[in-house]
């Protein structure tokens, strides 16, 4: 079994303890208004942690997790937690400066109470399809309107599914910095309120809150693991870092000194973190690069997340495509009686990277995985585009979900 071509560095920086500058942005307090709110919406629950025992075996580790957020509401990946928790913090804000009350709910919106001013505000992002899509089922929910913009790489479904939620879309010529771009111009021309990874001048905290809304996914896992021994390796996929910073921080303030080994995985390709661990602060890149994992392409490392991710992961990898597409036919067939699991493009990505490391011996020794390791590898989506994943795979996600009752 040949080894992919990876990059691994393990971060020499990691601390012990969480600090005074990781709390300023994810702590506890915080999180508890969080899971106030996003278990109160209408469909909510834990998402799940599968047990994959025969991978586990195969790949010489004590026990192996995929947690997966492929059913996370009907919008098929983590990123409800986030967008539109930040989007309900703005709404909020909005509703109370124009008409001046003073309490608004979110059983409100709901019942469209304030419909008069919801249906005159405009949320908008640039996206790779599920930030778009969490927003757009959010604006639906919440009785706002919503504009989302994608460059014209990102696939026909992925645009046939937000605008499914009564969104419309921007096609955007070039990559995905330049479709942000544009959201931001646009946004600041037209009076729309931007729910992304940077800060704006009406409401600066709106990236905190989207980080903050992400360490549900992380909170879950603490739960799910109650009563047992920790995870001892965590995978979480890159990007910008503001999922991987969460789920970072949040199992940081949880275990302290005793959590999870985090590692952080990035396409070979756009490797904006990797890189920012090499030069010691967050970079941007030179150029745009293109992979499978289309929504790990992000050419700026986030800030905020930067100072949790620098501080508290245990090392960042670097992976090519065809572990992305390895790992999501594996996920299809099971191995050693394990059930089949439908995972998209982008969220194979952590589970491709416990691929690649647990078939180079050189990177299980530096990550110190082993028989006695207990690895939980979170995936972010589901099948979001059908029509890509059985490109990929050579099977719908319909047919791979029929081999569970077969």
């Amino acid at each position: 079994m040949n080894s992919y071509e990876t990059k691994l560095f393990v971060n020499s920086h990691a601390l012990g303890d969480y600090g005074s500058a990781q709390q300023a942005l994810l702590n506890r307090d915080a999180f508890a208004n969080v899971n106030s709110e996003v278990t109160s919406w209408p469909g909510y629950e834990p998402t799940s942690l599968i047990a994959l025992n025969g991978l586990a075996t195969a790949n010489g580790v004590g026990a192996l997790w995929c947690k997966h957020e492929g059913y996370r509401f009907e919008v098929g990946s983590f990123k409800p937690t986030g967008p539109a928790y930040a989007m309900l913090g703005v709404l909020k804000s909005e509703i109370k400066r124009t008409i001046g009350v003073k309490t608004v709910t979110t059983q409100d919106l709901v019942n469209r109470t304030f419909e008069s001013v919801t249906r005159e505000i405009v949320v908008s992002a640039a996206t790779s399809g599920n930030h778009g899509r969490a927003l757009a089922w959010g604006a639906r929910m919440f009785g706002c309107r919503c504009v989302i913009y994608m460059s014209d790489g990102v696939s026909a479904g992925r645009e046939h599914a937000i605008a499914a939620y009564g969104a419309e879309v921007v096609r955007v010529p070039g990559s995905y910095d330049r479709a942000l771009e544009r959201s931001h111009a646009d946004a600041e021309a037209l009076g729309y309120f931007v729910i992304s990874d940077y800060e704006s001048v009406d409401y600066p905290h709106v990236p905190r809150d989207i980080m903050q809304g992400y360490a549900m996914v992380a909170d879950e896992v603490i739960q799910q693991f109650t009563g047992h021994p920790p995870p001892t390796h965590v995978f979480v996929p890159g990007g910008g870092g503001r999922f991987a910073g969460a789920i970072c921080g949040h199992l940081w303030e949880a275990y302290g000194r005793n959590r999870p080994r985090l590692i952080v995985v990035e396409p070979n390709t756009s490797a904006c973190l990797y890189q920012s661990a090499v030069e010691g602060h967050a970079v941007t890149l030179s150029d745009d690069g293109k992979s499978v994992m289309d929504g790990l392409v992000v050419g700026s490392a986030s800030p905020q997340a930067w100072t949790i991710l620098s501080a508290g992961a245990f090392a960042f990898l670097t992976i090519p495509d065809q572990a992305a597409i390895d790992a999501m036919r594996q996920a299809s067939q099971g191995v050693g009686g394990d059930r089949p699991v439908v995972i998209g493009d982008t969220g194979i990505a952590a589970w491709a990277g416990f691929l690649a490391v647990a078939r180079d011996e050189s990177l299980r020794q530096q990550l110190r995985l082993d028989s006695g390791s207990r690895v939980v590898v979170i995936a972010t989506e589901g099948a979001t585009d059908p029509q890509v994943y059985e490109d990929i795979v050579g099977a719908s996600p319909e047919a791979v979900l029929a081999k569970l009752n077969a």
